[in-house]
């Protein structure tokens, strides 16, 4: 395996755990804005400190920012949609994007997608409503649903974005001073609205949210994100989408350990077309094998 798609492939394990990450720090009493706050909140602290760019790294660096922010944005939508609409439905919205990432290659990049990741694709958006059906329908969603699910769509489109840009950024710049300066863009953007939200409570209420928070920061943000940043260069967008979507995978597996949800027939045959796309490499001869 090429060692840019199995650094995806990790990146993937870890980002993998944010949906249930974010719905145990809800259930310690944390508002969505402060668990977005506190995914990214560490890793800055530790990361930002040494941000220095050089004067040729400045438009490069800007453009990194420019990510933060509207990742800290993206990811603040989707956890209020956890929170607001059925979890299930903010779910299946989020992997959606191997579908946008094809598209905004076609459209933004003129990348015509290859067969092989078209089939991908569908395979993975299959998957996605075999485990999480919409348990309502849009005109059944009152004005503050209908909001947070149209918001909830941020978050693929701007991660899609991302894994383009990444794959085949303007200019070189150090995986590190991506990160510092993307960290440096969702702190402009979270720590305001941390603070004008006045949330009820600024800490889980049990001892065990702390361990959740550092979970979040370290092993479902900051090493994903790390290992994301080394990867996508070298794996190409359109593996770094399907690869991604591993995430669906660690999120089923993950729900069904530490959250206590069995594993139906349909999320164990979404699990297999995951594994299925993902090993997907040359249909024309897989065609001609079966003809």
């Amino acid at each position: 395996m090429h060692s840019g798609h199995l650094l995806i492939i990790t990146a993937a394990i870890g980002f993998g755990l944010n949906p249930m990450l974010a719905q145990l720090l809800m259930g310690e009493g944390l508002s969505p804005i402060l668990v977005t706050l506190y995914r990214f909140l560490l890793p800055a602290l530790v990361l930002m400190p040494w941000l220095r760019l050089q004067k040729s790294e400045y438009i490069e660096g800007l453009i990194m920012f420019t990510f933060g922010m509207a990742n800290g944005l993206a990811m603040l939508a989707y956890f209020s949609a956890l929170s607001q609409i059925p979890v299930a439905q903010a779910i299946f919205i989020y992997y959606s994007y191997p579908v946008i990432s094809l598209l905004v290659g076609w459209v933004l990049y003129g990348k015509k997608p290859t067969t092989n990741r078209v089939i991908s694709a569908a395979l993975i958006i299959i998957a996605a409503s075999l485990v999480f059906q919409p348990q309502q329908q849009l005109y059944e969603l009152d004005t503050s649903q209908l909001l947070s699910t149209l918001s909830c769509f941020l978050a693929p489109l701007v991660f899609a974005l991302t894994i383009h840009y990444w794959s085949q950024p303007r200019k070189p710049l150090a995986p590190l001073q991506r990160m510092r300066c993307g960290l440096l863009g969702h702190m402009v953007v979270l720590v305001p609205l941390a603070f004008t939200s006045q949330p009820d409570t600024w800490l889980p209420q049990s001892n065990v949210g702390y361990v959740w928070i550092i979970a979040l920061a370290v092993l479902a943000t900051s090493l994903p994100q790390f290992l994301f940043t080394l990867g996508a260069p070298k794996a190409g967008a359109e593996k770094t989408s399907t690869a991604g979507a591993l995430e669906l995978v660690v999120a089923l597996t993950c729900g069904t350990v530490m959250l206590g949800n069995g594993l139906t027939h349909s999320q164990i045959v979404a699990m297999a077309l995951i594994l299925i796309a993902m090993h997907i490499r040359h249909p024309y001869k897989l065609t001609a094998a079966l003809s």
